[in-house]
């Protein structure tokens, strides 16, 4: 009877054994699995870090890309190859001669508004009219009158007595690359001169003082 109940305690205890170490094992594993999914969730979190670091690297590319573009697309609006303007000079002047009265005394081009246009200053008298003629369609955008001072000076040509602005254009880009900026023919001491700003790109521009009878070239500077 005794070796009976010592049988039955002894196999008692190595059941007890056999589940305490089933539940150890079983703390191990699931340690392990915590330690596992932590290291997931850890490579995940590197994993989006890196991907976030990857995108911020690439806004930033876009962004200088973007302002580099800006700026091109910037200077190309602000610049205009000569073959593209529709009107000459001498459109302009004579439209601008049929809307006042006046003899020419300074020509420019330039963008105003918005818009390529001629500038024309008649001088007929003692009055002076200036008239914004649109390039694109000759039409007058605006008339403004003044009266001058006797000490201005009023030396008038017509431009049939100078070199036409595209053969001195030719001069102009023969020495420096870019597209037409703006140009301007009037008297600067004592001689009828065309100033012509040309710009290439993001590049500074070049501006020119040329001769309008000779198309000697008078100045040349980067601005």
């Amino acid at each position: 009877m005794k070796f009976k109940i010592f049988s039955l305690l002894l196999a008692s205890g190595l059941i007890l054994a056999a589940c305490g170490n089933d539940d150890s094992d079983d703390k191990k594993d699931n340690k392990g699995a915590e330690k596992t999914e932590q290291k997931t969730q850890d490579d995940n979190k590197d994993d989006m870090d890196d991907s976030n670091n990857d995108k911020d690297s690439n806004d930033d590319q876009t962004n200088d890309d973007d302002s580099d573009d800006q700026n091109a697309n910037k200077s190309t609006t602000n610049t205009v190859k000569w073959d593209d303007v529709k009107v000459s000079p001498e459109e302009a002047v004579k439209e601008a001669q049929n809307e006042v009265k006046g003899e020419l005394k300074d020509l420019s081009f330039e963008k105003e508004a918005g818009d390529w246009s001629y500038k024309v200053e008649l001088v007929d008298g003692s009055n002076e009219n200036k008239v914004l003629i649109n390039a694109d369609d000759k039409s007058v955008a605006n008339v403004e009158n003044e009266t001058e001072d006797d000490d201005d000076n009023d030396q008038t040509f017509k431009l049939s007595d100078v070199a036409k602005f595209g053969d001195v254009l030719k001069v102009a880009q023969d020495k420096a690359k870019g597209d037409l900026k703006e140009w301007s023919l009037s008297e600067d001491d004592g001689k009828l001169v065309y100033s012509i700003d040309l710009k290439e790109g993001n590049k500074d521009t070049t501006e020119f003082k040329i001769d309008a009878k000779s198309k000697e070239i008078l100045e040349q500077e980067q601005d």
